[in-house]
């Protein structure tokens, strides 16, 4: 999928991220050495989004993001295009592409 975002929020990032969301639940402390970030909504783990000093890489979202707190312009963007998100999928904005990076929730289960 193409990226919709102008990613326009903070150092040219989207604004919207996992470890934002209301379902994110992650360590007390990072880095997550202990690899135990996940998606209370879906079940899944997010270790996907760590690099191996368990700390966040990229920004990572599904369909079903949600911070009341997201920058406006973002969240507006993703509300225009909520549609053409599949269920069960993690997405991750590539800048370098311009593409929207798609992770089914089985693989992450399968890892």
């Amino acid at each position: 999928m193409k990226d919709p975002f102008s990613h326009s929020a903070r150092w040219d990032s989207v604004g919207l991220d996992c470890s934002n969301c209301k379902y994110f639940h992650g360590p007390e402390d990072w880095p997550d050495k202990d690899r135990e970030s996940k998606c209370d909504l879906h079940n899944i783990s997010l270790q996907i989004q760590l690099g191996k000093n368990g700390y966040k890489e990229g920004e990572w979202f599904c369909k079903n993001y949600y911070n009341q707190d997201a920058h406006p312009k973002s969240f507006k963007e993703f509300k225009s295009v909520y549609g053409d998100f599949k269920s069960h999928v993690l997405y991750q904005t590539d800048l370098e592409n311009e593409e929207l990076v798609e992770v089914d929730f089985e693989e992450l289960n399968e890892k």
